[in-house]
């Protein structure tokens, strides 16, 4: 007997007053030229919704992050007393501090596409950090094992094209295969996978790996970000 293939309507399901918690770690590696680890730590709150658009309010909790660069070796932990802090870390932190008070406020559809981002007071470093946490955009159709469809984002003069296919649909959860291409002032691959789950239409966990040659460099960048109700 055959068994009716499961197809689900992946959208966003928030409630006004509902708070997530993001947690993010990116690992970027350049070989010889050195790396950084950046660990963010990010509660988003669901302020308003009018018809199908959300109005969220982010605020980044805690970073933590080590960088080597030219045989030198940064670290800053937010989370650390300003005075135990050594000087790179102290340098680190004005640069940071910025990122740390200031507000995200986002608008995005229930189909996950952020209309509009504004940051307060603005800051240049946390404006980049938004641009590249642009997440997923769901198909207006329902989906079912097999079912794939693209998105194309463009980041700092990098076009990503990006094919997302359903790999299984179980216990309330999506599970998601992602492959993709980058060309522009960087050409690479991108690889990875992304689980969603149904009934909020939140990405519970996702792993996305990007490989890229950029004037002759190699580099190697790893995002992992798991995301939970508060």
């Amino acid at each position: 007997m055959a068994v009716a293939q499961e197809s689900v309507l992946l959208r966003l399901n928030y409630e006004v007053g509902d708070v997530l918690l993001v947690e993010q770690n990116v690992s970027q590696n350049m070989g010889a030229q050195g790396g950084m680890d950046m660990k963010i730590r990010m509660d988003m709150t669901i302020t308003g919704k009018v018809d199908e658009v959300f109005s969220t309010e982010s605020k980044i909790k805690a970073v933590n992050m080590n960088m080597l660069q030219g045989g030198m070796v940064m670290s800053f932990d937010s989370s650390k007393d300003p005075a135990d802090l050594d000087e790179m870390g102290k340098m680190m932190k004005q640069q940071l501090d910025p990122m740390m008070l200031a507000t995200i406020f986002s608008k995005m559809s229930a189909e996950g596409e952020v209309l509009e981002t504004k940051v307060e007071p603005e800051s240049p470093a946390m404006d980049q950090f938004t641009n590249q946490a642009k997440g997923i955009k769901y198909p207006k159709e329902k989906v079912a094992v097999g079912s794939s469809w693209e998105d194309a984002t463009n980041q700092q003069g990098m076009e990503v094209k990006t094919i997302y296919t359903v790999s299984k649909i179980e216990n309330g959860k999506v599970y998601i295969d992602v492959t993709g291409t980058v060309s522009g002032i960087g050409e690479g691959d991108v690889t990875g996978d992304l689980i969603v789950d149904i009934e909020m239409g939140i990405q519970e966990k996702a792993s996305i790996e990007m490989s890229l040659k950029t004037n002759g460099m190699e580099m190697n960048i790893v995002t992992k970000s798991v995301t939970t109700k508060i």
